[in-house]
């Protein structure tokens, strides 16, 4: 399922141009919580899906969030990434434009989406099986792509899996897990 999920993601990433408000590419529906997808390789599904704007189409049962007393089971793994606000956020952001491939060496790529009010997000992507230390510069991408933030001397970022906020000067650097992701909403502070 994992090589679906990536091959997808590899051609639907190139059809940025194709995507605005009202006209979304479809990379198909979430198997996030299918098959035998590790917890990180759930969280990458979610947070690609949304940084390309994707339609969010659940394709799991919802019913394994039900608890026997008809409550929500919600210490549920998928039900955690399913309904992270913040990423949802990302996929929804009024501005409705897809992320592009800001660099890639094949196994790790920096994807980047503009945000209403000046912000971005910035997703880190490590296809490889093993973790590994990515890192970007903040003003490298606000003068080389297509956002339009101002450069500062300061920024303030957030991990929008881990809720952590913290600021960066420009370059940050983070530990990617093996099929992972690492999601930030970055603004000038």
């Amino acid at each position: 399922m994992w090589s679906s999920i990536l091959g997808i993601y590899e051609f639907n990433v190139l059809l940025s141009k194709y995507s605005e408000v009202g006209g979304w590419n479809d990379p198909d529906m979430l198997e996030v919580g299918n098959g035998n997808l590790t917890f990180e390789e759930n969280k990458s599904h979610f947070s690609l899906w949304c940084m390309m704007a994707a339609p969010l189409i659940l394709g799991n049962d919802i019913r394994k969030f039900i608890l026997e007393d008809g409550s929500v089971d919600t210490e549920n793994p998928t039900y955690k990434i399913l309904t992270n606000k913040d990423v949802i956020a990302v996929d929804q952001d009024a501005l409705g434009i897809q992320c592009r491939r800001f660099k890639t060496n094949g196994a790790e790529d920096i994807l980047v989406k503009p945000l209403v009010n000046d912000e971005f997000a910035v997703c880190l992507f490590n296809k490889a099986n093993s973790e590994t230390e990515m890192n970007f510069s903040v003003s490298e991408i606000i003068r080389n792509s297509f956002v339009e933030t101002s450069e500062s001397q300061e920024y303030l970022l957030k991990d929008l899996w881990s809720g952590e906020e913290f600021t960066a000067s420009d370059r940050f650097g983070a530990k990617v897990p093996g099929h992972g992701v690492r999601l930030f909403k970055v603004r000038v502070k």
